[in-house]
């Protein structure tokens, strides 16, 4: 009996332990899930089954997560000296002002924040332009006072964020951010622009506002700005990720205590920061990677906009007799305690103080816009009973913007197009121009508009003057991709980045066999004929023909993707993917897989770190055009059993994986003297299991 007929059984008979005859046993070896990645999955799924959302989604959010609290494992650019005491200085003059007024009786003299659209003009114009006389001046060899205020971002991936000296953290950075400019920080209520019909076209995406939103930023008043990595600013807005609406906003003030709308909540609706992540993702480009997303401009107008939805629930908390100043909840991270130093700022502001009411009273809020005027901005119309965006309209091969419905200008309506017109094209040109981006780990958000369209830019690792020398790539998004008939006929092109460098001689690749249940009550129009009769009852493939092999009719289908076909030939993807986790970099590819058959079963070749430059550890994902988690499990002294899909692979004989990706063919298929390969499947360090499971698909050790 063939290796593959004997793990089919023991599978189809629940059997978890699969005894195949091995000629080898090398170390591709199998390790326990990382804490940080396994606290994610529980917490996420500990009120929630597997028919309420569709585990990669689950599964992607916590990968993600991870990367980004484990980015320190991974190399990254060092924080100058002149930035810590450029943010050290702003912090001394506005306390210290403060302090002045309180000992003098001085009446506190607050900022006044309004949405970016119903600014005064002549307002925005002073704010665009002090922000780009901090871009021109400087603080120390190479970075401008801008890049510096920025750079503080990047020091607290880990103590303000994740937990609840988020909202303080950031309310200080923004009030220290009006210092450095000299005047209010407006605020983006991304609801005005999520009721559009599609919210990329929005005003803001022209020159009188935010500029180009299409890849390099070559309009607006932040145009031809480049950051320290000596990258153009970048932007792909719609690509993936949501901005925030009303709904999540009323979701979030059902809540009464700061402990149930921080970060971990195991029911992100209710949670604050993971809202907020969304709109960092739906930009991309450096906004929605923690270490650059202060790159951008547009990441204060954003976070002045998170702290307005903040200072609501604040409000909401004092209306049922909370005081929001010591209602600091208590968490596992050491660096987000309540009274410990808050990080880069002198010692005497503690993280707690981020809630107190003093600080909060450093600013206040003009409230958004409302029918049936809209504030009176030009730049805003009220459809329905709610106020949002107007479309705007970027005129061609010119410095000027407009908006629909208003008088065309100079060379009459053809030569105008909306923000959207062309721009999925400049933003695979600028990748084209600089390779995938050096931002990091990008946040994560399992909430994904449907209008979106999956396109993320390719990401590599923070550093600074590394550039890719990968050309002509392009991204397709792990999660929320678009599923139909011509799925199947789609490629998928690596970047072969790791740790900032593409070349494919970095990596090597282990084998991994799919194993693809079919999913109950699928159908396919494929039928027998019985004397002379088209039965079209059920198909021809379907398991209760097969003795042996019928699958059980699932009570609780696992969830999908919204957009989950089908195709009519039966060929499907199962994509698996990997992570480094003490190297930056992910490699993602797909085995077919027939979805008639009973069982059906393919390979594919994963790429890792080569180990011959170091052993190296990384996690290794998969997951069906659906949306559903395959289960892995490792080979082990000869045996399969359920593991983590986390591994440590070394150069230790006897290898399990190839150098190169003909290697790894060629270490599992051997062509005999009649030209019929002959399969070595008891190599394969590697297999995937994926069927209709009744519980969450993760093993944790």
């Amino acid at each position: 009996m063939s290796p593959t007929v004997i793990l089919v059984e023991a599978l189809l008979m629940g059997c978890l332990v699969i005894n195949i005859p091995v000629r080898v046993s090398g170390l591709v070896e199998p390790l326990p899930m990382p804490d940080i990645l396994e606290n994610c999955y529980k917490y996420r799924t500990q009120i929630l089954n597997v028919t309420d959302m569709p585990a990669n989604e689950i599964s992607s959010f916590c990968i993600t997560n991870f990367l980004y609290k484990t980015y320190h494992l991974r190399p990254q650019r060092p924080i100058a000296n002149e930035t810590i005491q450029y943010a050290q200085e702003l912090f001394r003059q506005v306390f210290g002002d403060a302090q002045k007024r309180r000992r003098s009786k001085r009446q506190l003299t607050q900022s006044v924040r309004r949405e970016v659209r119903m600014m005064p003009r002549q307002m925005w114009n002073t704010f665009v332009a002090r922000i780009n006389i901090l871009k021109n001046q400087f603080v120390g060899p190479n970075i401008s006072r801008y890049d510096a205020f920025a750079d503080i971002h990047r020091l607290v991936i880990d103590s303000a964020h994740g937990g609840p000296n988020f909202f303080g953290w950031h309310a200080v950075y923004l009030i220290l951010f009006e210092r450095a400019v000299g005047v209010p920080v407006p605020y983006w209520d991304t609801r005005l622009d999520f009721y559009m019909e599609q919210p990329t076209d929005s005003v803001l995406w022209t020159p009188e506002f935010f500029g180009e939103g299409f890849g390099a930023v070559t309009n607006g008043p932040f145009a031809n700005w480049y950051t320290p990595d000596n990258i153009p600013l970048t932007r792909n807005i719609g690509n993936a990720g949501t901005l925030i609406s009303d709904e999540n906003v009323q979701a979030v003030l059902t809540r009464t205590r700061h402990s149930e709308i921080v970060e971990p909540n195991p029911n992100p609706q209710y949670s604050l920061e993971i809202h907020h992540n969304g709109p960092h993702v739906w930009v991309d480009g450096q906004l929605s990677a923690g270490v650059t997303a202060a790159q951008d401009p547009v990441f204060f107008m954003l976070h002045s906009f998170v702290n307005y939805f903040w200072v609501l629930f604040r409000n909401r908390q004092r209306g049922l007799g909370i005081d929001p100043a010591t209602d600091y909840p208590p968490t596992n991270n050491p660096s987000q305690q309540p009274f410990g130093r808050m990080i880069p700022f002198p010692f005497q502001l503690r993280n707690v103080d981020g809630y107190s009411n003093q600080i909060e009273a450093l600013s206040t809020y003009q409230p958004p816009p409302t029918c049936p005027t809209c504030g009176g901005s030009s730049y805003l119309e009220c459809v329905n009973g709610r106020c949002r965006s107007r479309v705007g309209l970027v005129a061609s091969g010119a410095p000027m913007a407009r908006m629909a419905g208003m008088d065309a200008m100079g060379g009459g309506a053809a030569a105008f197009s909306s923000p959207t017109a062309g721009g999925q094209a400049r933003a695979q040109q600028t990748v084209a121009q600089t390779g995938p981006l050096p931002i990091g780990n990008r946040f994560s958000t399992p909430f994904r508009d449907p209008r979106t369209r999956g396109d993320t830019i390719p990401n590599a690792p923070a550093r600074r003057g590394r550039r890719s020398t990968s050309q002509n790539t392009t991204s397709t998004k792990t999660s929320n991709l678009n599923f139909d008939n011509s799925q199947i006929n789609k490629p998928y092109q690596n970047t072969f980045l790791l740790n900032g460098v593409s070349d494919v001689k970095r990596w090597s690749f282990i084998p991994v066999r799919i194993i693809f249940e079919r999913t109950p009550k699928s159908k396919f129009r494929s039928f027998i004929i019985k004397d002379g009769n088209l039965i079209e009852t059920n198909d021809m493939f379907e398991t209760q023909e097969y003795k042996g092999l019928k699958v059980e009719i699932k009570k609780r289908m696992p969830a999908t993707y919204k957009k989950c076909h089908v195709s009519g030939s039966g060929a499907s993807k199962v994509y698996v993917q990997t992570d480094g986790i003490d190297y930056s970099g992910r490699y993602k590819d797909y085995a077919v897989v027939d979805e008639r058959l009973p069982i059906s079963s393919s390979m594919t070749y994963i790429g890792v770190k080569n180990p011959t430059e170091g052993a190296a550890q990384f996690h290794m994902t998969a997951y069906d055009s659906c949306g559903r988690v395959c289960r892995p499990q490792c080979l082990t002294n000869g045996i399969y059993r359920p593991c983590s899909g986390t591994f440590r692979v070394t150069s230790t004989y006897p290898k399990m994986y190839g150098l190169s990706y003909e290697d790894a063919v060629k270490g599992i298929w051997k062509k005999g003297s009649n030209l019929l390969p002959e399969s070595h499947s008891g190599e394969v360090p590697v297999t995937f299991f994926c069927d209709a499971y009744q519980s969450w698909p993760w093993v944790y050790e």
